[in-house]
């Protein structure tokens, strides 16, 4: 997320419907995670909301679901998981695997989760925002994607969506000093946030490269400033700022929806107001991007060279 007005552009309405087909949405339970939750089930899509609110948030989202989009309650499931550890990463990797089939395969994965900022380190050892916006998403995408398949009879390429911000682009570059990772940034929005999401964007481009071509396509979007509680970590002052020129969480939710249902877009690509958009030039320096991938990897105690 980042600041950025809104446009006069016309409004992009969604042409595919989802039937049959089954997504992950992380950070489900409010602002454009529900919005973009509502608008894949408004599709026909079955969603699984994602994050560690708990249950009692988890049924209110989709009683609301429900209620926005007049789905059947079956179509929509919760299920936990803490972004702030590996560990939970982990759990909910396996709790995943337990499931039958083919309620196993997912054909959308989109990572909305994350924070502005938080003082302090991860259970992990990490600054807050590196963790929870980017490590931890890193591991939960390498860790589903051999569950990541068409539905069956249908030939649509999976999509995993992870939302980033155009803050990207006001940076000095990827972190991978893990001395700096590993001490506590500001509570307030900081070059750390930024930084985060120019790793998402990063991963994007990398896993795109690694990835088979119809094994998932990856994009990076940015959905502009949305009104919600992620900006709660803000001072009062800086939050009625953001208030008056947020947009609507579901108008938040347009580009995440766009990249997870759009036939033809180019995938490794970072989207803004559902069109492709200029990224950071840091994210040319292919060393520190081949760098960051490696040490993250070693973060998250995964293999730099198997996917799956």
């Amino acid at each position: 997320m980042g600041f950025s007005p809104v446009d006069s552009k016309p409004e992009w309405v969604p042409r595919e419907r989802q039937e049959g087909r089954r997504f992950i949405v992380t950070g489900a339970n409010r602002g454009i995670g529900l919005a973009t939750a509502t608008g894949l089930a408004a599709l026909g899509a079955h969603v699984v909301l994602v994050g560690h609110e708990g249950s009692d948030a988890f049924n209110e989202a989709m009683d609301r679901i429900v209620m926005e989009t007049g789905c059947t309650r079956d179509r929509l499931g919760y299920m936990s998981l803490d972004l702030r550890s590996l560990d939970s990463v982990r759990q909910f990797a396996k709790s995943w695997a337990q499931r039958p089939e083919p309620e196993r395969s997912i054909q959308g994965l989109i990572n909305n989760a994350g924070i502005a900022g938080m003082p302090g380190l991860s259970p992990d050892g990490f600054e807050m925002c590196f963790q929870i916006n980017y490590l931890s998403m890193f591991l939960l995408t390498r860790l589903l994607l051999p569950y990541l398949a068409p539905a069956a009879g249908d030939s649509v390429v999976p999509r995993i969506v992870c939302v980033s911000s155009s803050a990207h682009l006001f940076t000095l570059g990827l972190p991978t000093d893990e001395r700096y990772l590993r001490t506590s940034g500001s509570g307030f929005f900081s070059l750390r946030y930024g930084e985060s999401k120019l790793c998402v964007n990063s991963f994007v481009r990398q896993l795109q490269a690694r990835l088979p071509a119809d094994k998932a396509h990856v994009f990076a979007v940015h959905p502009g400033s949305t009104a919600s509680s992620f900006w709660q970590s803000f001072p009062a002052w800086a939050q009625r700022c953001i208030a008056s020129v947020a947009q609507d969480p579901s108008r938040g939710a347009r580009t995440s929806l766009f990249c997870a249902t759009e036939p033809g877009l180019v995938s490794g690509g970072y989207y803004a107001d559902c069109a492709l958009a200029s990224a950071s030039f840091w994210l040319g320096r292919e060393a520190a991007a081949d760098l960051l991938w490696q040490k993250s990897c070693a973060w998250a105690g995964l293999s730099p060279k198997s996917l799956m």
